[in-house]
């Protein structure tokens, strides 16, 4: 399959930001070539909830990396956090413009997120992840739509975050305004998904996450205004998670 960008340029411009993350290999896969999968750690003395943040698992989705590797650039708006960031999660995809990985695996839902899984990213991030957490949030893009939109799972007796963050930034970058999407419902942006048992959202479930959150950036709106639009609601759910009880 032919390469179509350099997730070795990638990750070189992720070390040469000078981060307050630490940065660490976590492992390797290998298909036409061998390569590292990288993790972002920031653990706080302040913090008393944790954030995992993964991007990348959709290899075509390349323009939701780049938001999300914008947002790194940003100052940390929530230093009282913990932080596990996981910026590509699917490097072979990424090179080859392709949503799966080298095996034709879907690296976010294909099987069962546990040691040894037999989707090799999934088995590192398994070794890597926090044995707990309290917001996941999963950075997406969607080729077809104009707008965005996010799905959102929470622990019951908790307020809904996500719909939040789109309304107050609907002005920067404007959220789906139809009521159903890809035959579910849709308000104000947010799809409210069935639980997942497999794939990373089903194993967080497991542990008991309060939240977690597909964040879907809207490829008919690439460049800086998308950019800018995905900093920006990523500040607003950490924002509206911090502010529940």
């Amino acid at each position: 399959m032919e390469t179509i960008r350099s997730y070795n340029k990638l990750i070189t411009e992720i070390i040469n930001l000078n981060l307050p993350f630490k940065i660490e290999i976590l492992g390797y896969v290998s298909y036409d070539k061998i390569y590292p999968i990288l993790g972002l750690k920031y653990i706080s003395k302040m913090a008393n909830k944790t954030i995992i943040i993964t991007g990348g698992h959709h290899g075509e989705e390349y323009y939701a990396i780049n938001a999300l590797l914008n947002w790194l650039k940003q100052p940390l708006l929530f230093p009282d956090f913990n932080y596990y960031i996981y910026p590509c999660c699917n490097p072979y995809g990424y090179e080859k413009n392709y949503r799966n990985n080298g095996n034709r695996q879907e690296t976010n839902n294909d099987t069962h997120m546990m040691k040894g899984s037999k989707v090799p990213e999934l088995a590192i991030l398994f070794d890597d992840f926090p044995r707990t957490a309290d917001l996941y949030l999963d950075i997406h893009g969607d080729i077809d739509k104009n707008g965005v939109y996010c799905y959102e799972h929470k622990a019951e007796n908790l307020p809904f975050i996500a719909e939040k963050a789109l309304i107050e930034n609907d002005n920067i970058i404007p959220y789906l305004k139809s009521k159903t999407i890809y035959k579910s419902p849709l308000k104000n942006g947010v799809i409210i998904p069935p639980k997942y048992d497999i794939g990373l959202e089903g194993f967080l479930e497991k542990l008991g996450i309060k939240y977690s959150l597909a964040l879907e950036l809207p490829k008919k709106m690439e460049g800086q205004k998308m950019v800018q639009g995905g900093i920006a609601i990523i500040n607003s759910i950490l924002k509206f998670f911090k502010e529940v009880k």
